[in-house]
């Protein structure tokens, strides 16, 4: 049995033992004074027949009651009967020797342990009936309501019964309380599977926003320094060399960052180095690229923020500046970035071709958008696109600095 189980037995199981003890050691007792009784009405073999009878009934017959049952009320027939056989083999017993009244004091107990409650009364009520037969078939007294060993046995059975309701309360408040911590323990196992799996999932949506803005966009760059050096052969041998360099330089710092993302590392450009000079790093290597003029502006005083905010803000940048340099044709780009009270605003702005008839809306689109959405999502911040024919294109990314 697992410590689990062991640990969710409930306490009159764990003690079954004892009740078993007392009865088994009642029916000894019993026996014992059976054999000093010399006016026994049965030979001695007999009698220890029928009690070793009645013991192997009682552990043979409860053992197979209680076979693949949970809880007593699955099939409490099985052990009624049980139980109903052992007053028989009791009342059989105390016909040829009252030694066994002794073992009442175990036999009670074995009803309610046994038995639920409406099975339990009605095992007492016929227990009390044979009681009261036996008294008055040895006293010779006929049944009278005026007869005192009557009354004096039902309000034996009374106390009996009253105690078996209480054993009984006590018995189906502490199952209730089981099963409550049962399903307590299956939701909070359910809890921990869902929360795995929501990290796993958050875990691969990182990772691919990583790679996104890593790899992705290291090997898109690589790839347009490769064809202008392709177009460049063979007569403009500096302007191959020049688009040669800068592929390689592109490859190697992807290489970095890709090892970065892999051990779930803070990007390389910000290591060492505050937002406003990450930023300024990633436009001024942009603008080299590219040839467009890109302007970067900084406003409020910069504060700490946390890493998470920081690596948004930067994949951000990214991002925006990628998707100029593939779709917007622009001529030159304002980046500005605000620390306003409780507020970080990153704004990219570009004079290149708009989304023709777009208005201000919710940023929505591609697979580096959405990533960049859901970045600031994770930061308590937000992304819109603006977009107006003949004005450009301005990202926005806003986050609370205290996120």
């Amino acid at each position: 049995m697992s410590a689990k189980q062991e640990r969710q037995k409930d306490v009159w199981v764990k003690w079954d033992w004892l009740w078993k003890a007392i009865f088994y050691a009642a029916v000894i007792v019993s026996t014992w004074l059976m054999l000093l009784d010399d006016e026994r009405k049965a030979p001695i073999w007999a009698v220890l027949l029928l009690t070793g009878s009645m013991l192997l009934w009682h552990w043979g017959g409860l053992k197979l009651a209680y076979r693949k049952l949970d809880v007593l009320d699955d099939h409490p027939i099985f052990s009624f009967i049980v139980i109903i056989g052992v007053i028989v083999f009791w009342f059989t017993l105390v016909n040829i020797s009252p030694a066994y009244y002794f073992t009442l004091f175990g036999l009670f107990g074995q009803v309610f342990r046994h038995l639920p409650l409406r099975y339990g009364v009605i095992a007492v009520l016929i227990l009390t009936g044979c009681i009261i037969y036996e008294q008055l078939a040895n006293a010779g007294a006929p049944l009278s309501l005026t007869n005192p060993i009557i009354w004096m046995f039902l309000l034996t059975a009374l106390g009996a019964i009253v105690l078996g309701v209480w054993i009984t309360a006590i018995i189906g408040q502490s199952t209730r309380r089981r099963q409550l911590i049962e399903q307590l323990e299956a939701t909070q196992a359910e809890l921990a599977a869902a929360e795995r799996r929501a990290g796993i999932l958050e875990e691969r949506q990182r990772l691919a926003r990583d790679i996104h803005d890593t790899l992705a966009q290291g090997f898109t760059s690589i790839v347009m320094h490769l064809e202008v050096a392709d177009q460049a052969l063979p007569d403009d041998l500096d302007t191959l060399q020049k688009h040669l360099d800068r592929a390689r330089e592109t490859a190697r710092t992807s290489l970095e960052q890709a090892r970065r993302v892999v051990n779930a590392l803070r990007p390389h450009s910000l290591d060492q180095r505050s937002l406003p000079d990450a930023i300024e790093r990633t436009a001024i290597r942009w603008q080299e690229e590219t040839g467009i003029p890109l302007t970067t502006t900084t406003t409020g005083d910069p504060v700490p923020l946390h890493p998470d905010i920081e690596v948004t803000l930067l994949r951000a940048t990214q991002e925006a500046l990628a998707n100029i340099r593939k779709h917007a044709q622009a001529t030159a780009v304002q980046l500005t970035l605000s620390y306003i009270d409780d507020v970080v605003v990153l704004d990219i702005h570009d004079d290149g071709v708009a989304f023709a008839g777009a208005a201000a809306s919710p940023l929505s689109g591609g697979y580096g958008l959405q990533a960049m959405r859901e970045r600031a999502e994770q930061c308590g911040g937000s992304v819109t696109l603006e977009s107006e024919p003949g004005e450009g294109t301005t990202v926005v990314v806003s986050i609370p600095i205290y996120s």
